[in-house]
C-alpha cells in the first residue's frame, strides 16, 4: 500500500480530524458500486468512511484508527497523518497494480456525508487523459 498525503472534508466520518486530516489507518477507494466502473470522480467512493453519529460509532471505528501509525514530519507546518491507502479503481491514472495509488496526495470529498455512495476520491483523473 501507499501513503499518498490525504487531505478528507468529510467531516461527518468518524476518521476526519480538523484541519482536514483522516484519522483512518488505512483508505480505500473503489469504484462505484452501482455502475462497477469509473470515468468520473463522482463515480468513486472511500469505503472506508464509517458515519459519525454518536460516542458508538466513534468506537465502532476503533478498529481502523491510525494511533501512532505513519506521519510524516512535517514539524515547521505540523504534523500530517498519512493513512495507507489501496485503490481499486484501475481506470485512474494513479492506480498502479497491486491496488496502490501512486498520488502524492488525495482529496477525499463528501459534504453532509451520511453513507459511503456519498464520498468521493477528488484526485480521480481517468487513464486516458
Amino acid at each position: 500500500m501507499s501513503n499518498p498525503i490525504v487531505k478528507c472534508t468529510v467531516d461527518q466520518c468518524t476518521h476526519y480530524m480538523p484541519g482536514d486530516q483522516c484519522m483512518a489507518a488505512k483508505i480505500s477507494v473503489y469504484n462505484d458500486e452501482m455502475k462497477g466502473t469509473s470515468s468520473t470522480f463522482g463515480e468513486t467512493l472511500c469505503k472506508s468512511f464509517h458515519h459519525r453519529k454518536t460516542m458508538g460509532d466513534m468506537v465502532g471505528a476503533l478498529h481502523n484508527a491510525n494511533i501512532g501509525g505513519t506521519m510524516s514530519a512535517a514539524f515547521l507546518e505540523g504534523t500530517q497523518i498519512t493513512p495507507a491507502v489501496e485503490c481499486f479503481v484501475a481506470g485512474c491514472k494513479y492506480w498502479e497494480n497491486g491496488n496502490y495509488c501512486n498520488a502524492e496526495q488525495i482529496h477525499v470529498t463528501g459534504s453532509n456525508a451520511s453513507k459511503t455512495t456519498d464520498t468521493d476520491c477528488n484526485t480521480f483523473v481517468p487513464k486516458d487523459k
